[in-house]
């Protein structure tokens, strides 16, 4: 009796040994640490959006010391580090303790004052809750996939409505073709024009109603621009602004030159929300159209707010001055 109990003792302690080395071998594999000045941080989650591509990958269980004086980094990236930290250690996180994270975090922003736009360009890996109500929580957040889904459509009716409105007079397909080009042309100074004009505005510090409305539009994005929810514009707040720049247009344009500018405006829209989240969340290969808009857009989030207000294209900050010059890189990114 006793060699049986002996043995179902020593069964238990081997199956607990290897329960132990199954779980230490899954932390392993779900953890990835390095360290940076004695700080240990776990940035798995961060791998897939680090900005300088699979250059990290290297860096497991080592240190970032000597890697981040090599290539200096900015204010916003070790802020952001900061998140990532590993074994309840304190956080140095400028300004984060002003907010309670816990809570619906719109109605909070105003009360940063001067600190708002400083803050907001601080960002963090973080879900973000912005109200209270869990019908406005739910339209505030959009899948990408939602954008062709309602916009394409509505770019058909619109060239069904200017194909309608053209029988009967002499308005040829290449008149259409034309209208439609300018739409999208239009559509690129729309684009930089709300980047920089009404998306990077910034109200006097005792204006909460406006920097609540500016976090709403753009500097939550800024703030947790890995949230994939919250990168393509909600389709109902979509609607308005398009029914603004159709009413706007319709003051320009005659029938049915209107309805194949409108389509060719919402074609452009549609590209770029896409093409933004793709900027994010997509691996272009090196050196194509495509890479150099996402490095392009990484500065702006992470080095530059101020330029590099394009987002499919550079057009117009080459025009007005508000160009990102990308530096020369000795190997191309892998993302």
């Amino acid at each position: 009796m006793a060699n049986d109990q002996n043995s179902g003792s020593e069964a238990r302690k081997r199956t607990g040994q290897l329960q132990s080395e199954e779980e230490s071998a899954k932390n392993e594999e779900n953890n990835f640490v390095v360290t940076y000045k004695d700080k240990s941080y776990n940035v798995r989650e961060f791998l897939q959006y680090h900005p300088g591509g699979k250059v990290l990958s290297y860096y497991k269980n080592r240190s970032l010391d000597k890697a981040f004086e090599e290539n200096p980094h900015s204010l916003a990236a070790f802020h952001l580090l900061e998140d990532y930290t590993l074994n309840n250690l304190e956080k140095y996180q400028k300004y984060e303790e002003l907010l309670d994270w816990d809570a619906p975090i719109l109605g909070q922003v105003g009360t940063l004052g001067d600190k708002y736009y400083e803050w907001v360009n601080l960002p963090v890996d973080r879900r973000v809750r912005l109200f209270h109500s869990n019908l406005l929580e739910s339209l505030s957040l959009t899948p990408w996939y939602l954008i062709p889904m309602v916009w394409i459509p509505v770019c058909l009716l619109f060239l069904y409505s200017g194909w309608t409105h053209s029988i009967g007079t002499n308005y040829t397909l290449i008149e259409a073709s034309i209208s439609y080009a300018l739409g999208i042309f239009l559509w690129t100074i729309l684009e930089y024009i709300l980047h920089r004009k009404i998306f990077h505005f910034e109200a006097p510090p005792n204006a909460k109603l406006l920097m609540s409305l500016h976090f709403l539009m753009h500097g939550l994005h800024h703030k947790t621009p890995f949230d994939n929810k919250r990168l393509v514009f909600p389709p109902i707040v979509g609607l308005l602004v398009a029914q603004l720049i159709w009413y706007i247009y319709g003051l320009i344009f005659p029938e049915p030159m209107l309805y194949f500018i409108a389509a060719g405006t919402t074609t452009g829209y549609i590209g770029y929300d896409l093409i933004h989240y793709y900027l994010h969340y997509g691996t272009p290969n090196a050196e194509t159209y495509f890479y150099f808009l996402k490095r392009n857009h990484n500065y702006h989030h992470f080095s530059h707010h101020d330029i590099g207000f394009g987002v499919t294209s550079k057009l117009w900050d080459h025009v007005f001055g508000t160009l990102i010059r990308l530096r020369k890189l000795a190997k191309p990114i892998q993302w």
